[in-house]
């Protein structure tokens, strides 16, 4: 996997304390620097599914504000509000024209607790209209002929009372103090810090999709919102339907809606079929894939020991999760941790995995000593828990069997 990059930099108050940082992505570490161009619906969209995949809002934003750059014609709730309220400034590139959508949809955004900055330049006059409606006024100061031009932007922009000023591409002291003079709230440029860049595995796009979905199955969202999804990606919904409908379910007529589909599966055998699909590593034949026959032969292992331990049917769905999700850092070659904190597993599964604690713990490490051949070890464990090595052998055995008989039904 290439390296793609999550950039940040910092906006700070009159104090020059750190308010907020815009984010950055880029696939190339130094192709970051821009005048405020005008962003297409997909570069948005491809921004908001990087941030979505590569993003620790705590890591890389701590508890200040992240600015991220969004096209005005992407600027729906419906889609943007995946973000974090509390710490997402949607800031709009390109904006020629102040349309009444324009102006509800920064409304209804807002509504949800988000901020609506705006960028603008020397024909800063275009957009009056909407700034009753954002919270920052990006300027790009270097975009003025002189410095009384620069003043009467600032002083027509400080009218609207509600929103703070940010003095952008402040790029030397002279540049800050002029600023700081005329008004500006907040400052940004390269003066005070250059963005700083962080190295990312990049994620296939059909794999953040496949993230993304696996999210919406482990919150349980309603049936209507998994099937929304399941429209926008036509790969995965032909590739759902063709599961469904395999021998390995034996079932009496075709099944032919994606809603029918789900509700068969339910989220649990849903979430199974999502990390299955995580796992199938790009270029190679399902069939021929060692990490998802380990991943499965886990996943089963986990279950089939869990029913000999508990009665908790709830217990069984995760002890497969476990085992799966066990290798899920593997797969996409990113730290395990960092998908896990993604995806928002309860804390049982994330201790279990990263910790061995509980009893999906020590049978998860069970299985990991007998895959090393440390037999002692895993007796050890096993005992712990009123199991045997008869038993951990046995449920290898079983979920071999079973995995086989899972790849021989795909076609």
């Amino acid at each position: 996997m290439e390296n793609s990059y999550i950039g940040r930099q910092s906006i700070l108050d009159n104090n020059l304390n750190i308010y907020g940082y815009e984010i950055f992505f880029r696939d190339k570490k130094f192709n970051y620097y821009s005048n405020f161009p005008k962003i297409s619906v997909e570069e948005t969209a491809r921004i908001i599914m990087n941030i979505l995949t590569y993003v620790d809002f705590k890591e890389i934003l701590g508890d200040k504000k992240g600015f991220i750059k969004i096209s005005p014609d992407l600027l729906e709730g419906e889609f943007l509000d995946v973000l974090p309220p509390e710490q997402t400034v949607f800031q709009l590139v390109g904006v020629t024209d102040v349309t009444k959508y324009l102006i509800s949809s920064c409304d209804d955004l807002r509504e949800k607790g988000y901020e609506i900055a705006i960028c603008t330049g020397n024909t800063y006059e275009r957009i009056l209209p909407l700034l009753d409606s954002v919270d920052y006024i990006k300027v790009d100061i270097t975009d003025f002929s002189d410095d009384i031009e620069l003043k009467k932007a600032a002083d027509t922009l400080k009218e609207f009372l509600n929103a703070k000023l940010i003095a952008y591409k402040t790029e030397n002291e002279k540049d800050f103090l002029l600023a700081k003079e005329l008004g500006f709230d907040l400052f940004q440029g390269h003066f005070f810090e250059e963005p700083k860049f962080y190295a990312v595995k990049s994620i296939s796009s059909s794999k953040v999709s496949l993230i993304q979905l696996l999210k919406l199955t482990i919150k349980e969202e309603d049936i209507k919102k998994i099937e929304e999804f399941f429209k926008t990606n036509p790969d995965l919904s032909y590739k759902l339907l063709k599961y469904v409908n395999s021998p390995f379910f034996y079932l009496r007529q075709k099944i032919s809606s994606i809603r029918q589909a789900i509700s068969i599966l339910g989220y649990r055998n849903l979430q199974k079929w999502v990390v299955l699909n995580l796992f199938a590593i790009d270029g190679v034949n399902i069939k021929h894939n060692p990490i998802l026959e380990r991943a499965i032969v886990r996943g089963k292992m986990m279950e089939f020991l869990t029913k000999k331990i508990t009665d908790d049917f709830d217990s069984y769905d995760k002890s497969y999760l476990v085992g799966m999700l066990s290798l899920i850092g593997i797969a996409l070659g990113k730290d395990t941790k960092e998908i896990l904190e993604e995806l928002n597993v309860s804390d049982d599964i994330k201790s279990a995995i990263l910790e061995y604690k509980g009893n999906l713990g020590k049978l998860l490490k069970s299985i990991i000593e007998l895959e090393y051949e440390k037999i002692d070890d895993a007796k050890k464990i096993l005992e712990e828990l009123g199991l045997t090595l008869e038993d951990l052998l046995k449920a290898e055995v079983d979920a071999i069997s079973y995995y086989e008989n899972f790849i021989s039904n795909i076609n």
